[in-house]
């Protein structure tokens, strides 16, 4: 068991980051504080899990009341990039499906993401369920415009573009974690289905709201761990409210610990249950920053948090806070699949981030916004890379690359304070 585990731990000297499917060992020649909160999530029982499942939702019936009144299923999973805990969940809903004769389909919340490969599909459906269902796996491309259906216009002017299979069935399932979101507060949801399953214009219009016209920088509202008056939580709600007539939904929220089991379950109506799911959330993570730290040690949490910089930045964005202004942070991110996306990548040849934001005003791309958000904290910070990033792409990014884990020691002889962060999903710092 990792030195960050223990639940008395204050302070170490010596230990573990995740990066990648491994962990990178760490020893300093002084102490460094660990930076956790207090409240530990223990991993719920199938028992228990059922039992959730069993009973009534939040304004809700149960899981399986829902299912008999259902004629038409369609089951809502996050990608590959978000783990959900689903595999403790699918083998009772389709079981329970299939003894009432559901028609039973799935679909992949990929957003603007790429599409799951095999491997992740049996890994995120388990394999039996994915053999069994694997024609029943709807595709969905946000750029396809003709498997989209629209459905209006939101108040802040965001077409709303679904995929037909929403349309095309009158239950809605969806499974996901509650996590932080560093523009639309949290993810989970009510996110599974605007964006995940949205056009890619729809996705668009929504991420420009982060972005504040008329003070020209990141909207004030659009942070981490706020929903109240964030113009993008705000138009999703706006866009489903807009897209729910019709439809009978029922929301499986899932609180994961650092191995990705179920912590905690909130079930029930799509919005009052991600609501207070969002609160227990918040219940586990919240902690009081006292002091800032001159010298950080960060993992982005290790695969599949950290299967491109898209993903893992939002976890270094996390712990910012903690930081001194113009202090150092060493990250551990492996970034097997690059930088996620070539709107992000080539965002990066613009060189500093007020040129980005200008670019953003004339022409917003997504996740050209991720690549600004990015380089506004790298101008702010040191901070060090350990991933498979080569030094060009580093330095191209604003980071500066970290190929000798010994030259840690050397930053922390020169450090007062040090901080390590076991596990930045499980910190909101307020």
């Amino acid at each position: 068991m990792r030195d960050s585990k223990e639940q008395c731990q204050r302070s170490a000297d010596r230990f573990s980051l995740a990066c990648g499917n491994d962990n990178v060992e760490i020893a300093l020649p002084k102490a460094a504080e660990v930076i956790k909160t207090q409240k530990n999530m223990t991993a719920m029982t199938q028992e228990e899990i059922d039992n959730v499942l069993s009973a009534e939702g939040v304004m809700s019936p149960s899981l399986y009341e829902t299912i008999d009144d259902a004629e038409k299923i369609l089951v809502i999973l996050p990608d590959a990039t978000r783990k959900s805990g689903a595999e403790k969940i699918l083998p009772q809903l389709t079981a329970y499906a299939e003894n009432k004769g559901k028609q039973l389909d799935f679909i992949i919340a990929v957003g603007t993401h790429r599409q799951p490969t095999i491997a992740e599909l049996n890994k995120i459906m388990t394999p039996d369920i994915y053999e069994k269902y694997a024609d029943n796996i709807i595709r969905h491309d946000s750029e396809n415009y003709a498997d989209m259906d629209f459905y209006g216009i939101t108040k802040r002017k965001t077409t709303v573009l679904l995929n037909k299979a929403y349309r095309l069935h009158d239950t809605v399932i969806t499974i996901g974690s509650v996590s932080y979101h560093y523009f639309a507060g949290y993810g989970g949801g009510r996110k599974l289905i605007f964006p995940g399953i949205a056009g890619h214009k729809a996705i668009t219009a929504n991420h420009k709201l982060a972005i504040d016209p008329m003070l020209r920088k990141r909207h004030d509202k659009a942070v981490t761990g706020n929903l109240k008056h964030n113009p993008v939580h705000d138009d999703i709600v706006d866009a489903l409210m807009i897209a729910r007539s019709g439809h009978t939904f029922y929301a499986v929220n899932t609180i994961l610990t650092e191995d990705g089991n179920i912590a905690d379950m909130v079930c029930g109506d799509l919005f009052m249950s991600h609501i207070e799911a969002c609160s227990r959330l918040d219940s586990y993570c919240l902690y009081e920053a006292e002091n800032e730290f001159d010298l950080l040690f960060v993992s982005a949490g290790g695969y599949p948090k950290d299967i491109n910089m898209i993903q893992s930045q939002k976890y270094l964005d996390r712990v910012l806070p903690l930081a001194k202004e113009g202090g150092r942070i060493v990250f551990f991110a492996q970034c097997p699949d690059g930088y996620g996306n070539k709107f992000f990548e080539d965002f990066f040849d613009v060189r500093y981030s007020a040129e980005m934001l200008k670019g953003l005003m004339d022409d917003y791309k997504i996740n050209r916004q991720t690549a600004f958000n990015l380089k506004s904290n790298l101008e702010r910070f040191e901070v060090y890379l350990y991933s498979d990033f080569s030094d060009h792409d580093c330095e191209r990014m604003g980071f500066l690359k970290l190929a000798d884990i010994s030259a840690v020691s050397v930053l922390a002889e020169g450090a007062d304070r040090i901080g390590f962060v076991p596990y930045p999903a499980d910190l909101f710092v307020k």
